[in-house]
């Protein structure tokens, strides 16, 4: 009977069905922070040649009158309820004689092309990637079955083997609807959405997801670019003047004291205060920073991951370009990338192309968290922006070498070594990115240090440990015969 067994647990194998679930790699110390994480499907597939997202270089800044996304329903993929909607170019396709570009050769320098004898650490053969069967997917017979012919050749590889396992370990765990997006050298060759945007209505690559604390970044990079044009000093005090700004007329010394660099690191001496970001006590951020100032700092210089330092980052953004916080954001940051769509979101009512996340009557942490996590994207958003933080990638980068260095130079640490910089959190050598986790929402963003970025953002209550999204991500790479990172 084994012999029977093997050619559909061989098929198994393959499309990793059944599989047992990844194991976490784990994230710097500090995690998200945020409460209210966690609480108790697609398409049809169409190929493009690559397109190049990332404009190129320039110091111009656009005009303060930027144009904002519209509203409107965009057509796209269409989609079905039995798969993902996607677009890719798939760099191992074998559907056209191979060239250059459509399949490199063993000296190719595609990070994600395994080499000819790839390490067993960084690459999985694309003829057995890592799966096995699970034992309760695995039936128990009294008598010998007729066993089918599997014809192993007709299985997926590459890119319809990544979107497969992916929707396999996300929309069959309980999510209502995922998407993710893989660039490399800044130009984005593969995007795809599974799931549902709402019941009934098919997840589609350009859906917008909650980011949750993937905003921090957003926030980060406008504050830094302000500290580069000489507006504000990284070490300067700003307490008296953010105080100033949201309306709280006599701050403690230590509170006219902290700085952007201590903000960004999560160093300015501000707790969780999960009950004003979670528990209605703040309509807004303004109101929530106006809490936060009012009070002494309880321990600054030590780290402790605080929503309320990148709240209140955000009013300073405002108090020093006299500017709403999100579109001081557009016109540093998306505008330049050619990004128009994202935008901060509200707890309820999404609009055309957002994603509804399944949430609890009467709250409001969306509002709230605003510029520590109120933003929503899609995966291409992200992988554009993080992309953009890479000096050896080609494209417009928003800030200048130096202060890359130090966005990706840990706190209490030194350049290479794991933890939280200054809005990236930090997962040693050259890989950097973000998490975001909310309530019914997990998502994250990391550029490999490979060329290679990637970002996934879903709907739903799994993985519990979004961390763990990096893990799977490998996964679905090895899938489809990529060198996973």
């Amino acid at each position: 009977m084994r012999r029977c067994l093997v050619p559909i647990v061989l098929a198994l194998a393959v499309l990793g069905c059944g599989g047992p679930d990844p194991v976490s790699t784990g994230v710097p110390g500090g995690g998200e922070g945020a409460a209210g994480a966690g609480d108790p499907p697609g398409s049809t597939t169409s190929s493009t040649s690559p397109t190049t997202l990332a404009p190129a270089d320039t110091t111009t800044r656009p005009s303060t009158t930027t144009a904002r996304p519209s509203r409107e329903r965009t057509s796209g993929t269409s989609a079905s309820a039995t798969g993902p909607a996607s677009t890719s170019t798939d760099p191992t396709s074998t559907s056209t004689a191979p060239t250059s570009t459509d399949v490199p050769s063993s000296t190719s320098s595609s990070p994600l092309s395994p080499p000819l004898s790839p390490p067993l650490s960084s690459a999985v053969p694309s003829a057995a990637p890592a799966a096995v069967v699970h034992p309760d997917d695995e039936p128990i017979f009294d008598g010998e079955p007729l066993q089918p012919f599997v014809d192993l050749a007709a299985l997926p590889t590459g890119w319809a083997a990544f979107d497969l396992t992916l929707a396999d370990a996300l929309i069959r765990n309980g999510n209502t609807a995922a998407s993710v997006a893989v660039a490399i050298d800044g130009e984005v060759v593969h995007r795809s959405a599974f799931g549902e945007r709402a019941p009934g209505d098919p997840a589609e690559p350009v859906d917008r997801f909650r980011i949750a604390s993937i905003s921090k970044t957003l926030t980060a990079i406008t504050l830094l670019q302000l500290v580069e044009g000489g507006v504000v000093g990284l070490d300067e005090p700003v307490g008296g003047r953010i105080a100033a700004h949201v309306g709280v007329t006599d701050p403690s010394p230590s509170t006219a004291a902290i700085t952007i660099r201590q903000l960004l690191h999560h160093t300015a001496g501000y707790g969780k205060f999960q009950s004003v970001f979670f528990g209605g006590q703040a309509a807004d951020c303004a109101e929530a920073a106006r809490i936060g100032l009012s009070r002494s700092p309880s321990s600054p210089g030590s780290y402790t991951y605080s929503n309320m330092g990148y709240c209140i980052a955000g009013m300073l953004i405002e108090a020093l370009t006299g500017e709403d916080y999100d579109d001081a954001v557009y016109e540093q940051v998306l505008a330049p990338l050619g990004i128009s769509g994202p935008r901060l979101a509200a707890t309820f009512d999404p609009g055309p192309d957002e994603v509804l996340h399944p949430t609890t009557l009467g709250r409001n942490y969306m509002e709230a968290l605003g510029p520590a996590g109120g933003w929503i994207a899609t995966p291409e958003d992200l992988v554009r922006v993080f992309d953009a933080l890479d000096p050896t990638t080609p494209g417009y980068k928003p800030l200048e070498a130096a202060t890359l260095e130090m966005m990706k130079t840990p706190v209490g640490g030194q350049r290479g070594q794991r933890g939280y910089g200054l809005g990236l959190l930090l997962y040693g050598g050259e890989r950097y990115g973000h998490t975001g986790t909310i309530e019914a929402t997990h998502a994250m963003v990391m550029n490999r240090g490979d060329r290679v970025t990637w970002a996934i953002t879903v709907s739903g209550p799994y993985p519990d440990d979004t961390p763990r999204l990096e893990s799977i991500i490998n996964t679905a790479f090895a899938a489809g015969g990529f060198v996973a990172g």
